[in-house]
């Protein structure tokens, strides 16, 4: 999994849009070659509105956390696209996790702590993905985090 880019043209202007993205291998329907192709996974938004560095942070931690299947030769598309479809339950989580509003990156510590933190947060949210009231507050996250800190 990669943070992708995805730029788009809006009018005059041009506009990137951040999203989680996994290349498989697979071929259209008229193609006989196959050829590698992204499959998003998870959008974070607005590239302006998201903290870039921590939203690399939230890929890979995602990534670790992701449900694995067990994928056969030729299955990486129907295997990415299940990933996918659990992923994106907790998407507007990750959307407000990796907002500048919210600026979780100043609240966390260094790294290998941090990491630890986002996969604790992710996997708590894979485990319970119909509890939507936390993913909306983005105060509610914090005070989470600043107990789970003081801990």
């Amino acid at each position: 999994m990669y943070l992708r880019r995805n730029k788009v043209r809006c009018g005059e202007s041009r506009r990137t849009y951040l999203s989680i993205a996994h290349n498989v291998w697979w071929s259209g329907e008229g193609n006989k070659k196959a050829q590698s192709r992204p499959i998003v996974v998870a959008s974070f938004g607005v590239e302006d509105q998201v903290d870039v560095d921590l939203a690399r942070d939230l890929v890979a931690a995602v990534e670790r956390c992701a449900p694995k299947f067990q994928i056969r030769r030729g299955e990486g598309k129907e295997a990415t696209m299940r990933i996918a479809q659990e992923i994106r339950k907790i998407e507007p989580f990750l959307k407000v996790l990796a907002s500048r509003k919210l600026g979780l990156a100043q609240h966390l510590p260094p790294h290998p702590e941090r990491m630890a933190i986002l996969e604790a947060l992710i996997r708590d949210k894979l485990s319970d993905p119909a509890d939507t009231t936390v993913a909306a507050r983005e105060e509610a996250i914090l005070s989470s985090l600043k107990t789970h800190l003081s801990a």
